[in-house]
């Protein structure tokens, strides 16, 4: 399939599921105006999926293409019958149009940049891979384990079914759908943010800015990196542009933040501090990246509760609780960030009366109770297990013993002033700016300090102390965070409470892993802060989007052109990261490659992708392969390993060694040894010493990671005593050939007697 024609089905099969659901997202949004229809994309996919997905994980509906095709239909009949039966409110075609045209010009401009490297190759691309393939293969929800044959999937999947939607509809092969994929997520997430940044300024009386809001939301969210390219550039120019990717700060500005004396008084952890313009560069499927649109969404719809006066509409309540649920089995941790921004703007709309905003808030937890309910019963999280440096006596304890093994307390020395400022630097900035136009309109504020000035010195000499000896973040972001909360409570008007409340948000998301992380097999706070940071960045561009042209449009008039400037300057700091990182990516855009992910495997390993098509073609649901172990992140003879089971989706009797023991954590006592045990098997098989009699496996590969093995990984050795010729005495038999890779299967399979 040729890129055109594979970028038309996939446009043409989102866009019929986008109008299926309009009148939906349309009522969803419905307190945002004209800015709702940013909103069509990240939500109507999702949403569609869900009609498919629930009944499916619940019940056992095939996950399938007839499927889908039913509830397209039984979805479109639905949502426009709502508007009909709504009086069929006004469309407004001129914003719809204008925001399905920056869909559509990021959507095609991601896609050019991906055709320069459209390999899915290096860091977690293969699991992502792997995922995708099996969740797009198979009609069982949740998907068979890729790399764990018997198992299903225990991680963050339904994104993937998302875009398994659009997969199946399409007809688009799988590794041509990665980077459609990846281009859908970022152009999904301009439209959420355009639709945020409009509603915002239109709410502040900043109408003139509105245009100007949307695309400033999207550059800072999307285009902009932290402060370390502009840091890099200023101390040694000629340096940061010559480095390269991996060396530079393409690679680099994401590894800011380092720990010290985590485990050792002298060791050093590196923590990973990502924001999208590096996830896009790098082409990351993962679950953080593919839910960044349905977040942004939440971030919408929240703003649309809040600017809304109650009584607010139940029905509508649970749909975006349904939302915030499906964060939940998108990527669990957004799914709290998602409750307190749509919990804090119900409180914001009622003013805080409680008796109302409970009852509503207790909608919005049901919604998303039984939006998430599938996937909550069958996944076992990889956190919250008995950790040795917990007491046994204390591990035990119900409920308690729980908390104390998936909450810890950060014991060294965290986040130094440095690298705060990299990391949120521009975000400081900006609030700073809103805090201070805001600040000197109402001094409500600096009387409350005077009346109770010893209170507050006393606060601070303490903060200042902590801050001193441990936690710098108790200052850089505490005290931001806490004029924050005020305005949210006492600022002028809705629409300052609203803009204040994101911006507290925000900062509560990266003060949090300042003190406490979640435990998991790293037990540090690594993935707390990488996730964290993450959410608390898309909080935070939003919000400095708006506030920064909130500004302009406050200051007198005198100073609004002196204003304007040193807003540019600051988006200017942000701005050059993403053309030097995607220059050096695309080493300076050299030469396009296309859309296919899995065609630089064919330039190294010819015999290999043969295999795999083939492999595609002939397994059936419930088939299983043995292919050489793999160890995480490895590649060998041109691959990433695991290869085969990576680009099919056909389980493997172990893959990714390392992954599979993050992702059961918390569903084996003794996952390791499990894993090792399947390791073993495997490379018995492989090995000829077990007869094939013996083995449930359908098809063996035998191609160059199995018989040259691989320096990066012990699982995968070497094989120089005629491979072949033993597993054929082990009972196997060649089904195909191609190069230097084989596939067997058992004598009796029925792909032999049909090539006999």
């Amino acid at each position: 399939m040729t890129d055109a024609e594979a970028i038309l089905r996939w446009y043409l099969a989102l866009t019929v599921i986008a109008l299926a659901m309009l009148p939906f997202v349309a009522w969803l949004g419905q307190a945002l105006g004209s800015a709702r229809y940013g909103l069509l994309r990240p939500v109507s996919l999702v949403a569609f999926t869900f009609v498919v997905w629930w009944p499916a994980a619940s019940i056992g509906v095939p996950f399938q293409r007839w499927t889908l095709v039913t509830a397209f239909v039984v979805v479109a009949a639905a949502s426009w019958a709502l508007w009909f039966r709504s009086g069929r409110p006004t469309i407004d075609v001129r914003s719809l149009v204008a925001f399905e045209a920056l869909w559509l010009g990021m959507f095609l401009l991601y896609v050019w940049f991906r055709g320069f490297y459209p390999d899915i190759i290096n860091t977690e691309k293969p699991m992502e891979m792997a995922l995708l393939s099996s969740v797009s293969r198979s009609s069982e929800v949740p998907a068979p384990d890729p790399w764990f044959a018997g198992s299903a999937i225990n991680y963050y999947y339904f994104g993937y079914q998302s875009i398994a939607s659009g997969i199946n509809l399409s007809s688009v092969p799988v590794a041509i759908g990665f980077n459609l994929a990846l281009a859908t997520v970022f152009a999904s997430t301009a439209t959420a943010a355009a639709s945020v940044g409009a509603a915002l300024l239109r709410a502040l009386g900043a109408s003139r800015f509105v245009v100007a809001g949307a695309a400033l939301a999207v550059v800072l969210l999307l285009i902009a990196g932290n402060l370390e390219t502009a840091r890099r550039y200023i101390d040694d120019p000629e340096t940061t542009v010559d480095a390269g990717w991996w060396d530079g700060v393409g690679w680099q500005a994401s590894r800011i933040i380092y720990d010290n004396g985590v485990f050792e008084p002298n060791d050093s952890k590196q923590t990973i501090n990502e924001f999208p313009a590096f996830s896009f560069v790098l082409g990351d499927l993962h679950p953080h990246v593919l839910t960044l649109p349905l977040l942004a969404a939440v971030v919408a719809l929240a703003l649309a509760i809040g600017l809304t006066p109650p009584p607010h509409s139940r029905l509508r309540l649970a749909g975006i609780g349904g939302l915030v649920g499906l964060l939940y089995a998108s990527n669990s941790w957004d799914a709290p960030a998602g409750l307190l921004l749509v919990l804090g703007a119900l409180a914001l709309s009622h003013a805080f009366v409680l008796r109302p905003l409970f009852r509503d808030g207790l909608v919005v937890i049901a919604g998303a109770i039984v939006a998430a309910a599938p996937f909550v019963l069958q996944f076992s999280a990889p956190v919250g297990v008995d950790s040795s440096s917990v007491p046994a006596w204390l591990s035990d304890l119900p409920v308690i013993g729980r908390l104390f093994n998936t909450f810890a307390f950060v014991s060294w020395r965290p986040s130094s002033v440095r690298e705060l400022l990299i990391v949120h630097g521009a975000w400081l900035i900006a609030f700073t700016a809103f805090a201070a136009v805001e600040l000197a309109r109402d001094r409500s504020l600096f009387a409350a300090i005077r009346r109770r000035q010893h209170f507050w010195i006393a606060g601070g000499i303490i903060a200042f102390g902590i801050a001193m000896a441990w936690a710098p973040a108790v200052l850089l972001l505490g005290i931001p965070l806490l004029l924050a909360c005020w305005l949210a409570a006492r600022g002028d008007g809705l629409s300052v409470r609203l803009l204040a409340g994101l911006f507290a948000a925000g900062f509560l998301l990266a003060l949090i892993p300042e003190f406490v992380y979640i435990r998991d097999v790293f037990n540090d706070r690594m993935n707390t802060v990488f996730k964290l940071f993450y959410q608390a960045w898309l909080l935070l561009s939003l919000a400095s989007a708006v506030a920064l042209l909130h500004v302009v449009a406050r200051v007198p008039r005198a100073f609004s052109a002196p204003a304007a400037g040193l807003a540019g300057l600051l988006v200017l700091a942000t701005f050059p990261y993403t053309p030097l990182s995607a220059q050096d990516w695309t080493s300076n855009f050299a030469l396009r490659q296309g859309l296919d992910g899995s065609a630089y495997i064919g330039r190294s390993a010819s015999g290999d992708l043969a295999a795999i098509d083939w492999i595609a073609t002939h397994a059936e649901q419930g088939d299983t392969i043995v292919e050489a172990p793999g160890c995480s992140y490895a590649n060998a003879g041109g691959a990433p390993l695991s290869r085969v089971s990576t680009f099919t989706g056909v389980p493997t009797i172990i893959g990714w060694h390392g992954h599979e023991s993050q992702w059961r954590r918390g569903e084996y006592p003794a996952i390791r040894e499990v894993l090792d045990v399947r390791a073993a098997q495997a490379n018995a098989i492989l090995d000829g010493t077990t007869p094939a009699a013996e083995v449930d496996a359908r098809f063996v590969i035998l191609g160059r990671q199995e018989t040259l093995g691989s320096t990066d990984c012990n699982l995968t050795y070497p094989r120089e005593d005629d491979p072949v010729g033993r597993l054929q005495a082990a009972g196997w038999e060649i089904a195909f050939e191609s190069g230097s890779t084989i596939v067997f299967s058992h004598p009796d399979d029925p792909v032999l007697a049909r090539q006999r």
